[in-house]
């Protein structure tokens, strides 16, 4: 398989955009698959923050955590980041938490529509009002709740892609891992849906010892490596050890042909 190289959004985490060869294609929906503690926020606000750092704006919607709570949990990972508080003050990073984005959807399917197209249409005019060409959604999984049809939980999905690209959007969009660890993972619906599919996991046989790993499982629009690749969470943000992996090889689309 061979790709048309498209325009790409680098992220400028250290490893992720060698790994992407070059970037995210401009306008892809990537899920950002992970259990409890694997850094899925922490990666959203990375990707926001480095995006603002070369001069491209970035929201983030959060349904569970409020803003003041996901800006200061990034404090005190990325101490490098000593310009988090006036990227915001600038409105380069606007995050809206739990507190403003006011999701509560009912249990009946007519109620939830209604919600859900508000939430679109807050997505369209928050991102238009700050300029934003990225964002952030953490996490997808709480609307899941709330949608017991499945059919009618893709519908509303495509929706929310189709404003996204039309609006010429680079997303990444938290979705809660059943598993921790590889081995115990199965495919969710999202992980056909959407564009891109990044899975933050652990590896080792026992808890003291366990290896967190970053995989790309699939990316429209470009080729990728597709080794699963350890990484750390330091104080300059996400590093993706890909040193780690120089024994293994690297695969891309292009050995799938």
């Amino acid at each position: 398989m061979y790709y048309t190289m498209r325009q790409k959004i680098s992220t400028n985490i250290v490893g992720l955009d060698k790994m992407l060869s070059g970037g995210i294609p401009l306008g892809n929906q990537v899920i950002v698959e992970g259990g409890p503690g694997s850094g899925k926020t922490l990666l959203c606000f990375e990707y926001l923050y480095k995006g603002a750092k070369a001069g491209e704006n970035g929201v983030m919607f959060s349904f569970e955590e409020e803003a003041e709570s996901i800006i200061n949990n990034a404090k005190a990972a990325f101490t490098s980041f000593t310009d988090i508080d006036d990227l915001i003050k600038q409105g380069k990073i606007t995050i809206l938490g739990s507190e403003e984005t006011k999701l509560y959807m009912q249990k009946n399917q007519a109620d939830t529509a209604y919600s859900f197209g508000n939430f679109i249409s807050e997505i369209t005019s928050v991102t238009r009002q700050h300029n934003a060409k990225r964002i952030a959604l953490d996490s997808i999984s709480v609307i899941k709740l709330f949608i017991t049809d499945m059919y009618y939980y893709r519908s509303l999905s495509i929706s929310l892609l189709s404003v996204l690209t039309r609006q010429g959007i680079t997303s990444l969009i938290t979705m809660e891992s059943i598993a921790a660890e590889k081995t115990n993972t199965f495919y969710q619906p999202e992980s056909f849906i959407y564009d891109g599919l990044i899975l933050l996991f652990f590896t080792g046989k026992d808890l003291e010892n366990r290896i967190p790993s970053i995989e790309i499982v699939k990316m429209r629009g470009t080729d990728h490596i597709y080794n699963a690749v350890p990484y750390e969470i330091t104080q300059n943000g996400f590093n993706i050890l890909l040193l780690n992996a120089i024994d293994k090889r690297s695969y891309s689309a292009q050995d799938y042909d």
